[in-house]
């Protein structure tokens, strides 16, 4: 036999042997001994609401000895009439035969809830167990979500004016719209919870929101269970925010706006109407606290915090007066734009400059400030472009970080360029200030007699919403 012959053979009796060795199967482990280890032993859900689903959690189920073991029944202990669902291995249902885990393997399972409605205004608890069987022994992994009723509003158009009543959230999906000449009363302590893109529209109507100290009305995503890799609070443009548009007189007292696209957005303001915002505060926008386009808004007390691009962005025209107001970015990742824009102008699709001016736009006693090295830009068409003499815009007894400083005298007047208030902690959205702060006793010739909390006013008072 050839040299050539022997190795072919001995080649082909090897790679026999290694498929009749991969063709044996595996012993299966038959321990009464053996259980499977779970990476919980509970699954926990914080409150969701009625008829809608909750996000889904997973926990893995582990084997962990050297043998293939196979669980004869996965099961929900209140099978078809639990609110729980799982998926296991891929397929979902309420009962699982003969999952088989390899040797020092492991699988996840997933898990959801929807609670039923029960006409109660009180949260309720929903429990339920995943039960498994493994070689006779029964284990269990406990499954637990709070439920809340709430009032639900899909696609609704307020046509009559309404009061919402606060014995129980209210629930946005899609929009809640309030149509022309119609007002929409919120009271205080009422708390407003929006699906991802829904909007509170205010289309040429009234907001009326009555928050006082103490008891604010606070919107924010409908979502209150945390993610993966980040607590729900923390995840910014959960929901759309509340929009006015050719919006009649408004007044937001006590409000607070959480974790939207854009926290307030004012189009175009009727003739004469204003939106009044009186202690407001709006968090985490992942693109705008608020956004202005030929608004009329009159602002005290109120803090345009943390956001995506910008904290404000005040434009082409309307009349604008913000008092003891403060405008602080500290947002957690890289930012390009400044946190406050003033810009009097527009670039239609035909690449035409369209000039829109203020009627007026006061800033008096404010704190713009954040964490760039520029946070301000006055984004303004010169006389030469525009036709017309300097912007219509003053800003009196101001801290302000810019490039540019403040020495412009036909805007700014007694006015601060770039010391640092050191707000007390503005990561986590706290921009209260120190009795070190550079802004004590700043201000001048103010008319605000408490702060945002309630807190008198010093003589001379401090700048911004906090005293």
């Amino acid at each position: 036999m050839s040299i050539l012959k022997l190795l072919s053979s001995i080649v082909i009796l090897l790679s026999f042997s290694f498929f009749l060795s991969n063709c044996k199967k595996e012993k299966l482990n038959l321990s009464t001994s053996t259980k499977v280890s779970f990476s919980t032993d509970s699954i926990f859900f914080d409150t969701i609401f009625t008829t809608i689903g909750s996000t889904t959690k997973r926990f893995k189920i582990y084997n962990k000895i050297n043998q293939k073991i196979k669980i004869s029944n996965i099961w929900l202990e209140q099978g078809t009439s639990s609110m729980f669902r799982i998926n296991v291995d891929g397929l979902s249902g309420v009962s699982f035969q003969d999952i088989e885990i390899e040797a020092k393997d492991s699988l996840f399972i997933f898990v959801e809830v929807t609670i039923d409605p029960n006409n109660t205004n009180s949260p309720m608890v929903v429990l339920d167990k995943i039960k498994f069987l493994t070689n006779g022994n029964e284990q269990n992994v406990v499954l637990t979500a709070w439920g809340q009723d709430a009032y639900f509003h899909n696609k609704e158009i307020i046509a009559t004016s309404t009061t919402w009543a606060n014995d129980k959230p209210h629930v946005i999906y899609n929009y809640c719209a309030v149509d022309s000449n119609i007002t929409l009363t919120i009271p205080s302590g009422t708390e407003i919870y929006s699906h991802a893109n829904a909007t509170l529209l205010v289309y040429k109507g009234s907001l009326n929101c009555q928050g006082v100290l103490g008891d604010p009305i606070v919107f924010q995503q409908d979502r209150l269970e945390d993610y993966l890799l980040s607590t729900a609070d923390s995840v910014s443009g959960q929901w759309r925010g509340i929009r006015f548009f050719e919006a009649k007189n408004s007044q937001l007292d006590y409000v607070e706006i959480k974790n939207a696209l854009i926290g307030i957005q004012i189009d175009t303001a009727k003739f004469g109407h204003v939106i009044n915002l009186n202690s407001v505060k709006i968090h985490n926008s992942s693109y705008a606290g608020l956004l202005t386009q030929g608004g009329n808004i009159t602002a005290v007390n109120s803090l345009f915090g943390n956001a995506g691009n910008y904290s404000a962005l005040v434009s082409i025209g309307g009349n604008v007066n913000f008092d003891h107001c403060t405008f602080g970015n500290y947002w957690n990742t890289q930012r390009n734009s400044t946190l406050f824009v003033f810009k009097n102008y527009y670039e239609d699709a035909s690449s035409t400059i369209n000039y829109r001016p203020f009627s007026s736009a006061l800033f008096t006693n404010n704190i713009f400030y954040g964490a760039n090295d520029n946070e301000f830009l006055l984004d303004t068409l010169s006389s030469s472009i525009a036709g017309v003499l300097a912007p219509n815009v003053s800003f009196a007894n101001c801290l302000v970080k810019s490039e540019d400083g403040v020495g412009n005298a036909s805007v700014f007047t007694d006015c601060f360029a770039n010391s640092d208030p050191t707000f007390v902690n503005p990561t986590y959205w706290d921009f209260s200030l120190p009795s070190s702060s550079f802004a004590k006793g700043k201000a001048n010739n103010s008319t605000v007699a408490i702060d945002i909390d309630g807190n008198s006013r010093n003589t001379p008072a401090t700048l911004g919403c906090y005293e």
